[in-house]
């Protein structure tokens, strides 16, 4: 392991399997390689031995007595302290619906029996280093946001330097949740080819050995098409959401004035938003005509929009509280008002009139810049020449209030 990009000495395996062989077999896989190992024999113990050894992976049958190996991973990804553990199934089932289920509830790969032992390592060194580099990337965020806070409590910095580091740091979020989003449907992609190729080569044995039956040649024609479809399927959801956010990002960099259909663009933002909010018990609906054509600065509408919702997901509602957070949009004449409405906790009339002040926060030392919202209403009248307001009442729901002209023209862009 001594070529690993990050050093995996050390780390922590959990098998999960039945059968005593198994077990004897993956120990001695493992244990040359530095790797710390623990054992389970059904999915009970493994649940009960994960929240107390911590695994940095875990690997896991399915055939099992008592809950099986699909349903330990489910209960394994509910608890906090081991749900972004790795889990690898390593099994001899190896229907495609097995696979195809066993990535529906959480794993990250699926290994067939019988086990070759370059291939499990492969697949176990690559899901650490993953996991870890995973890790790294989340413990940076945390240090950026850290040092981006004290860069702001700093009374001399410039308000276009605050404002910079801000909208990085809103770019740089969603650039994180895009790079996570992709590794599930990119992961089945990997295992339905896998699992195609290695039918393809037992389909030209059975070609050279003359061997080859019809029922066989039809059962790979089964399989293939069963392999496009979930194949095409996961690349639709990649190209969708790569799509989105190439709209969402490159509008906010451009600053440019463009037409859009804004009921797709809204959906846009709320599928680039979609990793998000899968970590919370929180909705985003939007209400908007299918066609409802705007010309405006679409990368400032789509850092306020985002603002909003980021605004909601953090200050509307109280811990374990389902919300929903409604985008109304209505038109008259030459102008477009949206209304982004929680149901929410809401704000007392005191904070009401502070919102949109620079600085203000009712997070101070929780990471809270007080820049948000200063900036959404900043946005909002210098580069989308329009209005917003806010009304609320404590137990009621919040609504930010936004409205803006149809058509802006470059010469209100550029105040």
């Amino acid at each position: 392991m001594d070529d690993d990009p990050v050093s995996l000495n050390n780390c922590r395996i959990l098998i999960v399997d039945d059968k005593a062989e198994n077990l004897e077999l993956l120990t001695n896989f493992l244990e040359p390689e530095g790797y710390e190992v623990a054992f389970a024999t059904s999915g009970k113990e493994a649940i009960n031995i994960a929240t107390i050894f911590l695994p940095h992976l875990i690997l896991l049958d399915v055939m099992m007595p008592g809950i099986d190996g699909f349903e330990t991973c489910r209960r394994l990804k509910s608890l906090g302290k081991v749900k972004e553990v790795p889990v690898i199934f390593v099994t001899g089932k190896s229907e495609l619906s097995d696979i195809v289920e066993a990535f529906s509830v959480g794993a990250v790969d699926y290994v067939t029996k019988p086990i070759r032992q370059e291939e499990l390592l492969a697949r176990v060194s690559t899901h650490l280093q993953l996991q870890a580099l995973i890790n790294l990337r989340d413990e940076l965020i945390s240090t950026l946001r850290d040092k981006t806070l004290e860069l702001e409590k700093l009374s001399k910095l410039k308000e276009q330097q605050l404002e910079t580091s801000q909208h990085f740091s809103h770019i740089g979020e969603l650039v994180g949740e895009l790079t996570h989003e992709l590794g599930t449907p990119l992961s089945v992609v990997r295992t339905a080819v896998s699992h195609l190729n290695e039918k393809q080569q037992e389909l030209a044995q059975q070609v050279q050995k003359q061997t080859l039956a019809k029922q066989d040649l039809q059962t790979f024609i089964d399989n293939t098409a069963q392999s496009c479809e979930i194949v095409l399927s996961s690349m639709d959801n990649v190209m969708h959401l790569i799509d989105s956010f190439k709209n969402i990002v490159v509008g906010e960099f451009s600053g440019t004035i463009s037409e859009c259909n804004l009921h797709d663009y809204l959906h846009n933002i709320q599928y680039v938003l979609t990793p998000k909010l899968k970590r919370t018990p929180h909705t985003v609906s939007i209400h908007c005509p299918q066609v409802l054509h705007l010309v405006s600065d679409t990368g400032a509408l789509s850092q306020v929009l985002i603002n909003l919702i980021n605004n909601a997901l953090i200050h509307a509602f109280e811990e374990q509280t389902a919300g929903t957070i409604d985008i109304q949009v209505d038109h008259q004449d030459d102008k477009i008002t949206l209304n982004i409405k929680d149901n929410g906790k809401g704000i007392s009339c005191e904070q009401t009139s502070k919102v949109f002040d620079k600085y203000y926060t009712t997070r101070v030392g929780a990471g809270g810049s007080g820049l948000g919202l200063y900036i959404v209403k900043k946005l909002v009248e210098s580069r989308l020449n329009g209005s917003i307001a806010l009304s609320s009442q404590p137990g009621e729901g919040t609504v930010f209030t936004i409205v803006l002209p149809k058509e802006l023209s470059n010469q209100a862009n550029n105040r």
